[in-house]
This record gives structure tokens, C-alpha cells and sequence, in this order.
């Protein structure tokens, strides 16, 4: 189906439903609807879930001025909300509400799925710990020369930890997102230069919660985030490393619920590895404040009450 049937097979449920307020969560379906929604005046909430088009001078102008006097953002991330007004988006279109997960729920996922014992598993001596991160592997977009998640920086920063310490292994979970594996085996073929025995690939995970609740250390250097790629490892209580990209130092609050690190730093990043792995204490502290974060950020009955104060708010405003 081509794009205009796509277009008009929209206005007609439009047309047909008569909706009070349009809600998108993604960049393509916003713009899909204000191309081919120009003549209508219901209000449109674009629900901002990660910030990675934003760091695009031209995909964020696009954003922003494509949109109309009925189109509203909805950022779910301090740093998503502080980019729209830097550029010039008036505070009463833009809305902070952080995104609402039933934790009991998730946890109780968790705990019924299999559990995953990496050292047996993967055959680890179980004096050796565990420095592990878990997402898609997705490849460099716009002429960067790192992917999104940034697991070349990671192999960089394990090349060096191993030259500090010989007790450590990297576990990296997750695979390509779709078929194409040309990225991951290009990563693979990075971790056979640094070791042929301390970095292993899990593949596709069915339960992320139950692999990274195996790491000694969570290490996430995403180059664009929004705040949910560490929210695993602080609900785990695992103690986090993680990039000072995006919302994420909204979660990961560096020295308090974990560290933050300048991606420009690798010998930053190692040194707090190295100091995690070693300081007890400080894993306990991160541990006990990353988990009562999470509790609070991720509130969902909070989040469900903004998010009806939102419609509210953009319905009386139209």
C-alpha cells in the first residue's frame, strides 16, 4: 500500500471516529499525520520517546516546524523537554510526564521466566566477574561512525580494563534489530582482536531482566538516549555505568544511583569500572538508590494521572 493510500485511509478514520485528541508515540507516524491531516483541527500530542531525532539539526527543525497550532509534544525526558524550549517551542505546548511501567508486574515476568546462570552456562570460573550490557545492536546512522548504542566504545573500554585486570569478562546481550547482521558480525570481529575468551555474545535475549540481573557491572554507553536502557540494571540492583547522554543522568545520577562517564573519556569510564568492581560499599549504595529511582520515576499511577491532566490541558486549550 502506497503512502497516499496509507494518507487517506487515515483522514477517513478520522473523519469516521471524530477523535477529541490525535496521540502519536513516533517521529515517522507524527509527521505521517501532519502531512496528510493539514485541513484538520483536532489537537495532536506527539508523545517524544527518545531523543535521538532531536540531536539532528535538521530532523529537529522538521519537528518543529512542521508542526501547527494544534500540535503539542509530550516529552518523556527532562532533557527531551529542555531541547524543545531551547528551540524556541512556547512551554505551553510541551509537557515533562515520564513514561509509567507496572513494576510488580514486570518484576513478577522476571521471576517466572528461566533463569540464566551465565557461569555455567558460558562456562565462567566463578572467581571471574561479570561486565555485561544488553540492547539491539543497531548500526551507525547519519555518518557517525558508532552505532547508537555505542558497543565499539564498550570493546575500546574492555581492551584497556583487561590490561588493569585479568578477572573480568563482557558479557554483551542482544543482537541486530531485522536481518541484516552485517554490523553485529563486524562487532564480533572487534572482540576477536581484543580476546578470544573474555568477550562473549549472547544473542537474542527473551528475558533481559533475568541476564543483566547476572552482571557484576551494567555498562551502557549509548551516544542518544532517553532514560530507559539502564532501567533493568537500577531495578535489578545492579550497579550501573552508563553515558551522560540524553535523559539519561535523570536515572543514573553520578555518585548517588550510579555513574555517569564523557564518552570522550575512555580511560573515565574504565577507571569507575574498575573502582565498582572492587568498592563494596559504593555497590551497595548504587544499588539501594538505583532501585528506589526507578520506583519513582517509573510511577505509573503518577505518570497515568499527568498524562490525563495533559489531555485536559491541551483540550481547553484548542
Amino acid at each position: 500500500m502506497s503512502i497516499f493510500n496509507q494518507g487517506f485511509r487515515l483522514r477517513q478514520i478520522v473523519k469516521k471516529e471524530k477523535p477529541d485528541i490525535i496521540h502519536s508515540w513516533y517521529t515517522q507516524t507524527t509527521f505521517f499525520a501532519r502531512m496528510f491531516l493539514l485541513d484538520f483541527q483536532i489537537p495532536r500530542i506527539f508523545e517524544v520517546l527518545g531523543p535521538f531525532h532531536l540531536d539532528f539539526t535538521i530532523y529537529r527543525l522538521f519537528d518543529i516546524w512542521s508542526a501547527q497550532k494544534n500540535d503539542f509534544w509530550k516529552a518523556t525526558s527532562k532533557c527531551t523537554y529542555d531541547t524543545y524550549i531551547k528551540n524556541g517551542v512556547p512551554e505551553q505546548k510541551v509537557f515533562l510526564n515520564y513514561i509509567g511501567v507496572d513494576i510488580k508486574d514486570y518484576i513478577i515476568s522476571m521471576n517466572n521466566s528461566p533463569k540464566v546462570n551465565l557461569h555455567q552456562l558460558y562456562d565462567i570460573p566463578e572467581n571471574k566477574k561479570i561486565i555485561g550490557t544488553a540492547s539491539y545492536m543497531y548500526p551507525p546512522k547519519y555518518f557517525r561512525k558508532q552505532g547508537v548504542k555505542n558497543h565499539e566504545l564498550l570493546l575500546k573500554v574492555f581492551e584497556q580494563l583487561i590490561k588493569k585486570r585479568d578477572d573480568v569478562i563482557l558479557v554483551i546481550g542482544g543482537t541486530t534489530l531485522g536481518s541484516d547482521k552485517s554490523y553485529e558480525n563486524k562487532l564480533k570481529q572487534i572482540a576477536k582482536t581484543i580476546s578470544t575468551d573474555k568477550i562473549i555474545f549472547t544473542g537474542w535475549v527473551n528475558n533481559l531482566g533475568r541476564l543483566i540481573s547476572e552482571f557484576d557491572v551494567f555498562v551502557f554507553l549509548s551516544i542518544s538516549e532517553n532514560i530507559g536502557g539502564v532501567f533493568e540494571s537500577l531495578l535489578f540492583h545492579i550497579p550501573t555505568v552508563s553515558s551522560d547522554r540524553g535523559g539519561i543522568p535523570e536515572i543514573v545520577i553520578d555518585g548517588e544511583t550510579g555513574f555517569t562517564c564523557n564518552l570522550e573519556s575512555i580511560g573515565e569510564i574504565v577507571n569507575k569500572i574498575d573502582i565498582l568492581l572492587d568498592n563494596e560499599e559504593l555497590r551497595g549504595k548504587f544499588k539501594d538508590n538505583g532501585y528506589k529511582k526507578v520506583h519513582e520515576v517509573f510511577d505509573k499511577e503518577k505518570s497515568i494521572s499527568q498524562s490525563y491532566d495533559i489531555y485536559q490541558k491541551v483540550i481547553s486549550l484548542k
